[in-house]
């Protein structure tokens, strides 16, 4: 009964079951967050191209009116500055032709005393404007400047001062000519005023440095203070310099998504502003479409499910023909893929675990009949495989061998004195100084107790195979510490070579072997070579 519950047959039918009856749900929740996701980044890009578009707008705008106080400052005669109903003629004559101040233009003394406006208000000329920023900016700078927005003291409504020095030709200060412009002037910010986004959102055009709305789609906010911190967490963020998109909770409880641009030439920035609810409106019609289609798909996950069972089966059938290819000799041994956890993952794991067993045992018969198990090194097995190699292959290219027979000096009284196991420590030492003192080419093998035998390939001349010998026996007369012993042994080496001593493995190791022999003779710790044959 068991494995009725977890055949392949019968977990197709739940799977198929499960879809009819969850599908629906892992629409809603999946599809619902990718489309909000998606729906939120083209919103955004959409939302804040418009903010920026409108910020630069702005930013055009303050530009042109900057640029222009600044030239009239320029321009305007010195010697008028005494003669007040003569200046006020000049600048009706440029404000007429350049009527970018809805409030006038209006000469400042040092002092910071109104002394000349046009259009004339009554009692602008007179007023003190010492205490105003932009008036302070110059005073203590010397160059343009823009005001914070604020109540006109003779407009009485919301505008801003764009400021000019005007100076002397050694620089000093002569006056100040200073623009107002309302802030519900036509063609000044009527894209923020007059426009919303979409149908309920809007704008807001806030200066941080005065923690203002300076203007807003609805006037009535208009030079109101922004929201304490802590209120609105993205209103937060754009104080302290974000710009860009995001999701966040109004004053006034509503979720919005809003999207922050910078006006350049001043710190404000922009913002466009929609409530969530219309901004992912879709996503309802969404939520009725998938309703509606929820049967229809569900008769289409059935009778696919039908045609699945084929596709469930075939990786079987697959690993089947693969296991027959390689009991056959067809291909090699592989490891089937496992492509689910049921009847053909178990099966597909238990003959990869089997090829894995066996892999793992022939690695270890192959390495206990090829390397020393003492020192990792090649063995006499392996040293004549590949010694028989090298010569078949310097006999088609016409090369030389090399044979080191090496026989340590003095070892059998560390075994002896230390035991055994400072003995095999010693041995370990023996072969790492050897494999250091040869080409990655050479080989170094352990023939058997302390014999070892070095294969040089490709050896041009005698004199190359002696300076390796002479390498080895000063390696191996440096003092070996192990633990707290030093021990110090030796090595005697005969020297062979092919195919100048001989031409087959047997033949070349004797004569290296015997030349091993002569070096013991001759005092140890040395090297002899074998005699040459007389030709």
């Amino acid at each position: 009964m068991g494995r009725v519950f977890i055949s392949l047959k019968t977990r197709l039918i739940v799977f198929a079951l499960a879809l009819v009856l969850v599908g629906l749900a892992i629409r809603v929740v999946i599809m619902t967050d990718f489309m909000r996701d998606e729906l939120q980044q083209l919103v955004s890009a959409q939302q804040l191209s418009l903010a920026t578009y409108v910020a630069q707008d702005i930013d055009a705008k303050l530009r042109t009116r900057q640029e222009l106080v600044r030239r009239l400052a320029e321009q305007l005669p010195q010697n008028l500055l005494q003669q007040s109903d003569a200046l006020a003629a000049w600048l009706a004559a440029r404000h007429d032709s350049q009527s970018l101040f809805s409030a006038g233009l209006i000469v400042v003394s040092p002092a910071g005393i109104a002394t000349t406006d046009y259009p004339s208000l009554p009692g602008r000329r007179g007023t003190s404007y010492a205490d105003r920023d932009w008036f302070l900016a110059i005073r203590n700078s010397g160059t343009s400047a823009m005001g914070a927005p604020t109540i006109g003291r003779s407009t009485h409504r919301p505008g801003i001062v764009m400021a000019a020095p005007i100076k002397d030709a050694r620089g000093q200060l002569l006056g100040v000519l200073a623009g107002v412009t309302t802030l519900n002037a036509p063609g000044f910010l009527d894209l923020v005023q007059n426009n919303r986004v979409g149908e309920s959102g809007g704008f807001l055009l806030i200066s941080p440095k005065d923690r203002i709305f300076v203007m807003a789609s609805d006037p009535a906010m208009a030079l109101r203070p922004t929201p304490p911190p802590g209120i609105n967490r993205l209103h937060d963020q754009a104080m302290a310099g974000y710009r860009g998109s995001g999701i966040t909770i109004n004053a006034q409880g509503v979720e919005e998504l809003s999207s922050i641009a910078s006006v350049p030439s001043t710190d404000w920035f922009l913002v466009a502003r929609t409530p969530t609810r219309e901004a992912f409106r879709p996503l309802e019609h969404l939520y009725g479409f998938l309703l509606r289609n929820t049967l229809v798909i569900g008769a289409v996950v059935t009778i696919a499910s039908l045609l699945i069972l084929g596709w469930l089966f075939r990786p079987l059938a697959h690993a089947a023909r693969q296991v027959r290819s390689m009991a056959e000799g067809i291909t090699p041994l592989r490891s089937l893929p496992v492509v689910r956890n049921d009847e053909v993952g178990e099966l597909a794991s238990g003959f990869n675990l089997l090829l894995g067993k066996l892999r793992e045992r022939e690695a270890t018969l192959a390495r206990i009949a090829h390397h020393d198990p003492l020192t990792a090194l090649p063995n006499r097995a392996a040293f004549h495989e590949r010694l028989s190699q090298s010569i078949a292959l310097a006999r088609r290219q016409g090369n030389h061998l090399a044979l080191l027979f090496l026989d340590l000096d003095d070892f059998k009284p560390v075994n002896d004195d230390h035991g055994h196991d400072i003995g095999d420590q010693v041995l370990r030492l023996v072969a790492q100084r050897l494999q250091d003192k040869v080409r990655k080419a050479d080989m170094v093998a352990r023939f058997g107790g302390d014999e070892f035998i070095i294969l040089l390939t490709d050896i041009t001349d005698i004199t190359s195979a002696a300076g390796v010998a002479e390498k080895c026996i000063e390696v191996l007369s440096a003092p070996m510490r192990v633990g707290k012993l030093q021990l110090k042994i030796g090595a005697s080496i005969g020297i062979a070579l092919y195919p100048d001593h001989a031409d087959n493995t047997d033949s070349l190791l004797a004569h290296a072997d015997a030349a091993m022999y002569d070096a013991k003779r001759g005092g140890r710790n040395g090297y002899r070579i074998a005699p040459f044959p007389a030709t």
